[in-house]
């Protein structure tokens, strides 16, 4: 009958939903339980966490994109 699907229909969910789980509980221990953690000073990314703060002191904002305009003229 239509029971005797429910055993290995639970089988093939748990083994897909394993990886997932163990994911988020790895990433949750290894990230300082942050789900989306940002490791800007390690690896090949150290590049664009200058140019975010810089991004940051020139125009105060990371997400308002401003251009030359922005950077204060130096005067002797």
């Amino acid at each position: 009958m239509w029971w005797e699907i429910l055993p290995s229909a639970g089988i093939v969910f748990t083994a897909l939903l394993a990886p997932h789980g163990a994911y988020w509980v790895l990433n949750k221990l290894t990230h300082n339980r942050k789900s989306c953690a940002r490791d800007w000073r390690d690896g090949p990314h150290f590049e664009d966490y200058t140019l975010y703060l810089r991004d940051i002191r020139l125009t105060g904002s990371e997400y308002v994109p401003r251009g030359l305009e922005s950077i204060p003229d130096l005067k002797d």
